[in-house]
């Protein structure tokens, strides 16, 4: 079995009857902003797939969550883009779960109970400030906290049921220090507003969700002292990373496969295309199978996978799309929404230009800092 049929195979196996859903629509109603996608993923019993069995869930390993990424990725950008970042939010709480013995355990079992949709608040990412460095602030009141802040872009905004946030709390005496939020969706003071203006993963809801004073109880605030902070972050890292980069080459593979349907595609174009794609999807595959405990060292492995992989689909989907040729280009929106989608996958954090300098120091046997 090929990784592309593994990945579709995935799909069907683990998300019942979404492809079915997802085939019976045109691509661009499936992409487009009115787009029920991100429904049919809950409906399909996508919010649990990753929780563990311990809390009621399906416990996908890592590697069977890079294909269901890949396989979605092919089907619909905008749905592995959203599902990606439901599943790095729900493997963040289960990294928290394994040092704290507070809330997150409850909520895990909650969600896999309730199919309940988890977005993210971590690492926004402005310019000149570090993405480890929350710029959502919460400060004491009664027995609890007002959190106030911006995340923006925040995929899944419209139909998440709770939100993970990183904050910054600031207490009325002391020094700040750094807590994860769990809010929410219907708390007052949480408001969604239009961000994307891109023409490309309208569906993935990515909008700006506003804090305004929202209340949130001691209950719902997970304190993380500063080494497991620490590691919390190297743990989402590798995660976010290596299921982003799932999500972004099941898309090429998907451009692949839609210009061979097209007979655009000589036999040894497709060929030349799937060994470049699937020898990164056997690097994603080597990094998913090392995921036991996630280190310094396994950041660094992912980083190096994800850069090389921009790459690589940047000039793969080059190639393709000049096989493709201008007036399929122009007159299917499949292929010029697609070319543009790609480039999106170098704006994720932390950008290439910004990890180069601490990666050349951990290639010198330095420890590896994030920025």
């Amino acid at each position: 079995m090929t990784i592309v049929s593994d990945a579709l195979a995935s799909v069907d196996s683990f998300l019942p009857g979404l492809a079915d859903k997802l085939s019976a629509n045109s691509f661009i109603d499936n992409e487009s902003e009115q787009s029920q996608i991100i429904n049919w993923f809950k409906l399909s019993g996508g919010c649990k797939l990753m929780v563990k069995r311990s809390y009621g869930g399906r416990e996908l390993t890592p590697w069977q969550g890079v294909l269901v990424q890949l396989g979605l990725g092919i089907y619909s950008p905008s749905l592995a883009i959203g599902a990606g970042m439901h599943q790095f939010s729900i493997a963040t709480l289960q990294e928290m779960a394994k040092t704290s013995h507070g809330l997150e355990s409850l909520l895990l079992e909650a969600i896999a109970k309730n199919d309940l949709l988890v977005s993210s608040a971590f690492s926004e990412g402005n310019t000149a400030r570090s993405i480890l460095q929350s710029q959502i602030v919460a400060k004491p009141s009664g027995k609890g906290f007002l959190i106030t802040g911006t995340k923006k872009p925040c995929s899944l905004a419209h139909d998440m049921d709770l939100l993970t946030a990183s904050v910054q709390v600031e207490p009325s005496d002391g020094e700040p220090y750094f807590a994860v939020a769990l809010i929410h969706k219907e708390n007052d003071g949480v408001n969604v507003e239009s961000f994307w203006n891109a023409s490309f993963l309208k569906a993935s809801q990515s909008e700006a969700v506003h804090l305004d004073e929202v209340y949130v109880p001691h209950s719902m605030m997970v304190n993380v002292d500063e080494q497991s902070a620490y590691h919390a972050h190297i743990s989402g890292f590798v995660w976010f990373e290596l299921l982003t980069s799932a999500s972004y080459l099941g898309m090429v593979y998907g451009l692949v496969e839609q210009a061979d349907k097209h007979k655009r595609l000589s036999s040894e174009d497709k060929a030349a295309a799937y060994i470049k794609l699937d020898s990164s999807a056997l690097a994603l595959k080597a990094i998913a199978y090392d995921m036991n405990n996630q280190t310094q060292d396994t950041l660094a492995q992912v980083l190096a996978c994800r850069y090389q992989l921009q790459e690589v689909l940047a000039q793969v989907m080059t190639q393709i799309i000049e096989k493709v040729g201008g007036i399929n280009y122009i007159g299917n929106a499949y292929f010029s929404s697609i070319a543009q989608t790609i480039h999106a996958f170098n704006f994720h954090p932390p950008a290439k230009h910004s990890m180069l300098t601490p990666l050349a120091s951990y290639y010198d046997n330095k420890p590896l800092i994030m920025v």
